[in-house]
């Protein structure tokens, strides 16, 4: 039986939202996965969450350090929805020296489907697999020096060569990038990936990585299918774009709730559910619990 390899980046702030993906992980693989989770001071808390949950599960748990040291001057503003823990998975390569091809997930992200197509593609000609955002203007594109008929990518979800990119040294040029070019770096990371492998990359459906901007181009090729059967769905964007937030109105924002209950994190309620709820809430879950 095949064993699969996923990482993802985390720190304590996010570590609820990491469970519950890798709960949908877990639901739908039907082969073990190896997970690891790429952090630069995550506690011991956080760490014995994660043991402990998925001890008896498909995923193994492994926890990998990196020292922040490696970063280059990070253009995040204080008012930014990522931390610098978004830019750990550009050093995948040197963290994971063993491991020829890994699947990044993001943790606002939930798995609805088999994900065996995915970790079975043969990429050897592609430093990823990734879905395009379809939102990325020609003006973007331009800016990150991108041919205008080539395809701009969201990075939340990447299928990636850890040998391309080693071979071709991508590291080393994505560090360079992001030190020299911040001003290009609107969306962090994934611009200086986007200008480095200027298109270069083997598409996924849609289906494997539906943003939430998806939804604004139904009638595009692949996009009702994914509408209507989404693999992995993607909350992107800020604030209350996230399903942990009372106003979210993502048609799919259930599902978080769904896999919620089954982690440690069940009793769980948003920071903004009116406080009239509160109680209800939690007067809910101790009836439930206590039977």
């Amino acid at each position: 039986m095949h064993q699969y390899h996923v990482a993802i980046t985390i720190d304590d702030n996010y570590i609820q939202h990491a469970c519950v993906m890798l709960q949908s992980l877990n639901e739908h693989a039907i082969s073990p996965i190896e997970v690891y989770c790429i952090s630069d001071n995550l506690s011991d808390g956080s760490k014995n969450i994660l043991k402990n949950h998925f001890k008896k599960s498909k995923l193994t748990i492994s926890f990998v350090g990196f020292n922040p040291g490696s970063l280059p001057q990070l253009p995040i503003k204080h008012t930014d929805h990522v931390s610098a823990a978004t830019f750990f998975r550009i050093w995948l390569p040197q963290l994971l020296p063993h491991v020829k091809q890994v699947l990044f997930l993001d943790t606002d992200i939930l798995i609805n489907n088999d994900l065996s197509s995915v970790f079975n593609l043969n990429i050897d000609n592609y430093p990823i697999a990734a879905v395009p955002d379809l939102g990325a203007s020609i003006e973007k594109k331009t800016q990150l020096g991108i041919h205008a008929h080539k395809l701009y990518f969201n990075a939340g979800v990447m299928l990636v060569n850890l040998d391309y990119f080693r071979k071709h040294h991508l590291t080393r040029q994505l560090a360079h990038f992001i030190s020299t070019k911040p001003e290009l770096c609107e969306f962090w990371d994934q611009d200086a990936l986007n200008a480095i492998i200027s298109g270069n990359f083997l598409e996924l459906h849609p289906r494997f990585n539906l943003q939430s901007t998806t939804y604004d181009y139904k009638g595009t090729k692949g996009v009702d299918e994914a509408i209507a059967n989404p693999a992995i769905v993607h909350f992107t964007g800020g604030g209350s774009c996230k399903p942990w937030f009372y106003q979210n109105q993502h048609p799919l924002k259930y599902l978080y709730y769904q896999n919620l209950k089954k982690t440690p994190f069940r009793f769980f309620y948003p920071a903004d559910l009116p406080r009239s709820w509160h109680f209800l809430r939690k007067l809910k879950h101790l009836i439930k619990y206590s039977l």
